[in-house]
């Protein structure tokens, strides 16, 4: 079995966490900031754009805007997302908060595969310790808990990193485990992470824990599995939008890596290193207090995180494509090798984690009910100042049930953290649960004012008011289909997106400019409108309409 066995384990502290608590405190961080607000930027706007296409009835095989091709990601989180809206929206959900719905159950699904994990490679007591460390690591707190489809990919690799390790205790088990995920991976994201996944199966037998008969069970049963099961989605899309697939296999097909039709390799140099140091914090801390405890590199404990995180951190560093949300995987290997010397973590580093996360997630949750009253209230007279600049669309309110949950989880958190005997587990609680409480805080009591500051809608609303009236034909630039999609979701305006250098065929054209470039008068045309988001020092909307 791949099982840790070291002495040490038993001379470890009896366990002091329940099992509920651990199950209450991944409730409490996964909610908060899912329904409530309206779609935000980078993603969540294409994310509910796509899911209004396919309940209007567009092909379940072709991810669509306004009609066209979306294929930055495989359907599969927008098919969950447009079941989400179908049962629940209009009549209980917004459409864009229904649909938020499929984040929390894939990054719980993803959460109970990382702590299988946890239990099944390391041993009993050491799942909740590696859930606890992904929960508390900054780089996830966003990103998980967005209308994202890497969010479906993070629950497909934590399931076949899970297969991975059972495979030696029930291969064919594993075996159905592994190629579920790797068709979850193909279809929520792209070829990549099944071609990384598959990497690391293949390397696996290069150690001895993984050269064995039902090793070979298990990868046979997965492709079994997982090849009819994945080719029904891209057979779908060549059968009914031939050129579509082939603009999907030539320059999407690979995701970070572009497409077959030519390889997009290389970024910034070191990119993904210096994310980590605060995106996976405090896991690759943990991580190296293992690596510099326990150098029996022969344990399949260490053997399969470390392969796993290289990999994963080879093909990112070979990617044309910088971006945050892909260093997700590699949260998952971080968080098991944090967890297999956390009980042995030394106590001074213990009470400093702990100490860090009081003191940082204390003071900025005090602040955070402060900016609260001076948003509602006019107190403090000088955060109320700052507050009404970085979001003017704020209008007061006080919500009595955010109010009441707030409160709750403010005295919970104060509990948690008086707990006395504090060692590495503990330390790690108390930072998960700083950090499920400042994002609490943060997604019911400053929600209505963070949605004012992020959301199109106040911008949407202030140029319709500013239309001439019987006037519904705006014409915009094809390039700008954010501009469209918002436009359309908030108003039910169909803009007329007009060619580059062609003449626009409505009398009001938008225009999208950059706030730091001075734009030029267009002949023939007058300035009717113009906005942008709060504080957005980038992104102006001009509304020209011309002259008669």
């Amino acid at each position: 079995m791949l099982t840790y066995s070291d002495s040490s384990q038993s001379r470890l502290p009896a366990a002091t966490e329940k099992p509920w608590l651990l199950l209450l405190l991944t409730f409490v961080w996964l909610w908060p900031g899912i329904v409530g607000h309206t779609p935000w930027k980078p993603d969540e706007p294409y994310v509910t754009a796509v899911v209004q296409h396919m309940l209007a009835g567009g092909p379940w095989w072709l991810p669509a805007i306004d009609g066209q091709a979306y294929l930055d990601s495989a359907p599969l989180y927008y098919w969950v997302a447009t079941l989400f809206a179908r049962l629940l929206s209009p009549w209980l959900l917004p459409l864009h908060d229904a649909a938020r719905l499929a984040t929390p159950l894939f990054m719980a699904i993803g959460l109970a595969f990382a702590g299988g994990v946890g239990r099944e490679l390391i041993g009993r007591r050491h799942g909740r310790s590696v859930v606890l460390i992904l929960i508390g690591c900054l780089g996830l707190i966003v990103t998980g808990h967005e209308m994202n489809p890497v969010v479906a990919g993070f629950a497909g690799f934590a399931a076949a990193l899970y297969a991975l390790v059972l495979t030696r205790r029930a291969p064919a088990l594993a075996g159905a485990i592994l190629g579920a995920a790797t068709v979850v991976l193909f279809l929520a994201t792209s070829l990549l992470p099944v071609l990384l996944v598959w990497s690391v199966a293949l390397m696996l037998p290069a150690f001895v824990s993984w050269r064995n008969k039902g090793y070979a069970i298990t990868l046979l049963m997965a492709l079994l599995f997982a090849l009819p099961l994945a080719a029904l989605w891209p057979l779908a899309l060549y059968r009914g939008a031939p050129a579509v697939f082939h603009a999907w296999w030539q320059f999407h097909a690979l995701g970070p890596l572009d497409g077959f039709g030519g390889l997009g390799l290389f970024h910034e140099f070191g990119y993904y290193p210096k994310l980590m140091l605060w995106y996976a914090w405090p896991a690759w801390p943990l991580a190296a207090w293992t690596l510099w405890k326990n150098r029996r590199y022969e344990l399949p404990l260490l053997q399969l995180p470390l392969l796993f995180f290289a990999v994963i951190l080879l093909l990112l560093t070979f990617s044309n494509r910088s971006h945050t949300e892909d260093a997700m995987p590699l949260l998952l290997p971080l968080a098991v090798l944090a967890a297999v010397e956390l009980d042995s973590l030394r106590r001074g580093a213990a009470a400093f984690l702990n100490w860090f996360g009081l003191m940082a997630f204390g003071l900025f949750s005090l602040l955070v009910w402060l900016g609260w009253a001076a948003m509602n209230f006019g107190w403090p007279v000088k955060l109320a100042e700052r507050a009404r600049y970085f979001s003017p669309y704020y209008e007061p309110q006080v919500s009595w049930l955010a109010l009441l949950l707030a409160l709750v989880a403010t005295v919970l958190w104060g509990w948690a953290v008086t707990r006395r005997h504090l060692r590495g587990r503990q330390a790690v609680t108390n930072w998960a649960a700083g950090l499920a409480l400042l994002w609490g805080l943060l997604m019911t009591l400053w929600l209505p004012f963070l949605d004012a500051a992020k959301s199109y809608q106040p911008v949407v609303q202030g140029m319709m008011r500013a239309m001439p009236a019987g006037e519904h034909c705006v014409s915009v630039s094809a390039s700008q289909q954010l501009a469209r999609i918002s436009w359309g979701y908030y108003a039910g305006l169909r803009l007329q997106p007009v060619a580059d250098g062609a003449a626009p065929a409505c009398n009001l054209l938008l225009m999208v400019r950059d706030r730091r470039v001075e734009m030029p008068p267009l002949p023939g045309w007058q300035v009717r409108w113009s906005g942008n988001r709060a504080r957005d020092k980038r992104e102006q909307f001009v509304l020209w309409q011309r002259l008669p």
